[in-house]
């Protein structure tokens, strides 16, 4: 508890800059060239000192306008990650893959959120295996289309489990735009259940980034956005009906899209502030309410991670280069993941094993191609 109270507490934040060499960083070979790119890690402890791990990066091949995903594995059998594999997820002749999001399960099971531009559809793929998938003939896919129509190319998926039903939940965020009419919607699916949908409020204009969403410890989803003239807003399930959300200003002065990270008690965003710098909201436990501060300057492309010590993570792209701010014991450090043309569509993950808390930053470069840096 000591940890986390300390982790909450920000009364005096130094900045301290990193003379370090860029990371090592490897560029996934077989894709030519990738639209915007997210990214899952997963991590399984198997008992008597066995574990495994999975990387994930779904992307939407812009040369054919598919949705495909590399992935690798590593295990304390053989703890080096694999190479990458590729796979498609979604052809269809349609032009998919917009606003993709990804999450894992505890087993590594893939589920990618994304948008058909065919009918401006909302559709949810989950990794079956076997070629017995639906998203095409021989696909390891399954394709549930979720909403018909109007959906716009944000989307933000997030799993739960229930130890007592032993059912994962997913969630979806996504937005809707009707004539300059913007609503943020909710989807859920429970086990082996149908799809439901529920309205959560009308907006203005709304950056949804597809690291928005995640959860409490009660497992009630939380969702941070920017909307244009309200600045940075944090909507929260409160239930028990689908549909029952509140909605509160973060930063009126902060511009969207946003990145949540939920672990334990700690609630962390990061988003950029009106004149371009990247900003971080903490929720103080005792107060209830945001405290928010300035880590640098001229950011964009922001993904946030929280390692198992409860420190953030916040991966962005400043001139070309793919960065990444750390805060320990109240001081932010600021590192060169890449600088060669990079830093495209950031998003971080922390590698937990074998018994570290390392950065995994994916991005794109200049010329389409996915890079991985590791810390």
């Amino acid at each position: 508890m000591q940890r986390i109270v300390s982790s909450l507490l920000f009364a005096a934040v130094t900045l301290t800059a990193s003379e370090a060499w860029a990371w090592p960083t490897a560029q996934i070979g077989g894709v030519t060239y990738a639209g915007p790119q997210v990214q899952g890690y997963a991590w399984k402890d198997q008992g008597g000192g066995a574990w495994t791990k999975w990387n994930s990066i779904a992307y939407r091949d812009s040369n054919v306008g598919d949705l495909k995903i590399a992935r690798r594995s590593a295990s304390s059998a053989s703890p080096t990650w694999s190479a990458w594999s590729l796979e498609t997820i979604d052809s269809a002749a349609n032009d998919v893959g917009n606003g993709a999001s990804i999450a894992l399960d505890a087993d590594g099971v893939e589920y990618v959120s994304y948008v058909d531009s065919t009918g401006e559809r909302l559709k949810v793929a989950k990794r079956v295996g076997g070629g017995a998938g639906t998203c095409f003939a021989g696909s390891n896919w399954d394709c549930d289309t979720l909403v018909f129509g109007d959906v716009t190319d944000q989307t933000a998926i997030g799993l739960t489990y229930d130890a007592a039903t032993l059912q994962y939940t997913v969630h979806v965020i996504f937005v809707k735009e009707d004539a300059g009419v913007y609503d943020l919607w909710y989807a859920r699916k429970i086990g082996t259940g149908s799809w439901t949908t529920a309205w959560i409020r009308e907006a203005n204009s709304i950056s949804l980034a597809p690291d928005a969403l995640a959860f409490t410890s009660g497992n009630l989803p939380r969702v941070a956005y920017g909307e244009s003239l309200a600045g940075i807003r944090l909507s929260a399930f409160v239930g028990p009906a689908q549909g029952n959300w509140t909605t509160s200003t973060i930063d009126a002065n902060g511009v969207g899209p946003a990145s949540l990270a939920i672990r334990s008690f700690v609630q962390n965003i990061a988003y950029r502030s009106a004149t371009g710098d990247l900003r971080f909201a903490a929720l103080n436990i005792f107060s209830g309410s945001f405290v928010l501060s300035t880590v640098t300057g001229s950011a964009t492309r922001i993904s946030l991670a929280l390692d198992d010590d409860l420190d953030p993570h916040i991966s962005y792209q400043e001139g070309g280069a793919a960065k990444r701010a750390k805060r320990k014991s109240g001081s932010w450090t600021l590192d060169v993941a890449d600088a060669s043309a990079a830093g495209y569509g950031t998003s971080i993950k922390i590698d937990t094993q074998p018994a570290t808390d390392k950065a995994l930053l994916s991005h794109t470069d200049g010329f389409g191609h996915i890079k991985v840096s590791a810390e």
